[in-house]
């Protein structure tokens, strides 16, 4: 996704570190993942809503293409 190689995934930690120090490294890990969390609860969640919305799109495209049921006309020979 990002094509992050190991140098730079290394040079990432080590400004992190400078930067909170690492008193405050196991609260920031928790704070990152518990954020991760709730994007991919988030994500699936809409994922979930374009799949419902999707279907009952098709459905409703297919009500439409389906001529309605009109009864035969009597004829009474008149």
């Amino acid at each position: 996704m990002f094509d992050v190689g190991g140098g730079e995934l290394l040079l990432i930690v080590l400004v992190i570190l400078l930067l909170f120090g690492p008193k405050h490294l196991p609260e920031l890990s928790r704070m990152l993942g518990k954020g991760w969390r709730q994007l991919q609860k988030a994500q699936e969640e809409l994922r979930h809503q374009l799949r419902e919305l999707s279907a009952e799109l098709a459905d409703s495209a297919e009500r439409r293409s389906t001529p309605p049921m009109v009864p035969p006309s009597r004829h009474d020979g008149q």
